[in-house]
């Protein structure tokens, strides 16, 4: 029994095992390979300034019912308790009767008025109370904006103000795609000249111990060693720094989009063919077209906002009219109340003079609507000028990718051939060591020319709102 007991819990830990390893490696697959458009709508999703955005776009459509809102009826209830220390009274008077000091049944003469045996009788009447001495006071109130220019005026601001936090969230996602392409790139970057310097290390080692060989053989000096082994660490050094700049910028994509740092990820894309998939003639050809940029955008819907303020000014000469329905109840009533229980009122309020208050604040608002126009007109020649130089910089980046991948065979054949003729004892190695740091420079000349191109590219999107 013992035994069996044994295995089932072996068996059944065995199990967990798998299910938990099987769970962290799923987890692993889904999180940890990054495609940039992967990594880009990861931080769409994930990232604090895109979860700001939405959150504003969801302000601007409850901006929208709460300006709505101020047009439709509106139901108030009061309640009012009340308590007379003294309640008032109304006396109205008494009754009056004839008396006399005759035995009862006696008739009354005339000479018994004349001898004041008879005379008038006061028995006042019982006080009428004003009002109760507690009472609760309930009241109901239901009003109706029937027409107010401001209103009007407030309803459509509130429509282009949800325009505006519309365009402010895709200007926040395109401004976030654009870094993570670039941070993406810069991390490729740094993954593939990592490598090559790598690469390059484990073949100059290789080097280095074929030269010792030959040093012990007496074929070559020590100052060759030396030299190669100064080589050597100097490139171990720039592999390390390079390696630590890798994890960095990881870092920082993980901060981009949103992504705990501890998860480790993986770039799927590669550098070369992300530059080799740009189409750059249809872009050199390319007018652009403002009314696509995002900021251009943007600042139209700055320009309605100024007009409605202006119009919300001008409104305020307008009358206001206002309908109220008011029903009270009290759950004691006095004998006398004089309250209505139902009313119902117009209110129309006319502006007539405020000492030139209002003219002036539209004059406010015109001066600040001619501001917004020049500003957006600045922007204009800005946003035309900013694309011909960034089209001017994709060009010559382009260029320079094109240059720096032939130095890069260029370079190659140069290493080779300098170090066949070191082996054989041709050229020095100074000049190995000329020719190794030409190719290593022309390698990272090479990516940095990519990344270069990458940005270009990136930023001609942003401002044609391609992303």
């Amino acid at each position: 029994m013992k035994l069996t007991l044994k295995k089932a819990l072996s068996i059944l830990l065995l199990l967990l095992f798998i299910q938990v390893t099987l769970y962290a490696q799923e987890n692993k697959t889904q999180t940890g390979s990054l495609s940039l458009k992967q990594a880009q709508e990861y931080a769409v999703q994930n990232s604090i300034g895109a979860k700001n955005s939405a959150i504003d776009l969801e302000l601007a459509k409850k901006k929208i019912w709460e300006t709505t809102a101020i047009g439709l009826p509106q139901l108030s209830a009061q309640a009012n308790y009340q308590h007379l220390f003294k309640v008032p009274e109304l006396s109205l008077g008494g009754s009056t009767f004839l008396t006399t000091d005759l035995p009862a049944g006696t008739p009354i003469t005339a000479g018994d008025i004349l001898d004041q045996n008879v005379y008038l009788g006061f028995n006042p009447s019982a006080p009428i109370p004003l009002g109760v001495k507690n009472n609760t006071t309930l009241d109901f109130t239901l009003t109706q904006l029937v027409f107010s220019g401001e209103y009007l005026v407030g309803l459509q601001a509130s429509r282009v103000y949800y325009q505006m936090s519309d365009q402010n969230q895709q200007k926040t996602l395109n401004d976030l795609k654009e870094s993570v392409a670039n941070t993406y790139s810069l991390v490729l970057m740094l993954e593939q000249t990592h490598e090559k310097l790598a690469r390059s290390l484990g073949n100059l080692n290789i080097t280095l111990d074929e030269m010792r060989e030959m040093l012990k053989q007496g074929m070559i000096e020590n100052t060759d060693v030396d030299q190669l082994e100064m080589n050597s660490l100097n490139l171990t050094n720039t592999v390390n720094s390079v390696n630590r700049q890798v994890g960095t910028a990881k870092n920082l994509l993980k901060f981009q989009i949103g992504m705990p740092f501890e998860t480790e990820i993986d770039l799927t894309d590669n550098l070369e063919a992300l530059a080799d998939g740009y189409n750059l003639e249809s872009v050199s050809v390319s007018n652009f077209d403002l009314g696509r940029n995002i900021d251009f955008q943007i600042l139209n819907t700055q320009e309605k906002l100024g007009n409605l303020n202006l119009k919300r000014e001008k409104s305020t000469f307008l009358p206001n009219l206002a309908a109220v329905y008011r029903h009270t109840e009290k759950v004691n009533k006095p004998a006398f109340d004089f309250t209505p229980t139902d009313i119902f009122q117009l209110s129309l309020n006319i502006p007539i003079f405020s000492s030139g208050q209002r003219i002036v604040k539209v004059q406010q608002r015109k001066l600040e609507l001619q501001k917004i126009t020049n500003a957006k007109e600045n922007a204009a020649q800005g946003l035309k000028l900013e694309f011909e130089t960034s089209r001017n910089d994709l060009a010559t980046a382009y260029e320079n990718y094109l240059n720096n991948k032939k130095n890069i065979d260029l370079t190659s054949r140069i290493y080779e051939k300098t170090l066949i003729k070191y082996k054989e004892g041709l050229s020095t190695s100074m000049d190995l060591t000329n020719a190794q740091n030409q190719y290593l420079t022309a390698q990272s000349n090479y990516y940095t020319a990519i990344y270069s191109l990458i940005k270009a590219k990136n930023k001609i999107d942003k401002l044609n709102n391609n992303n």
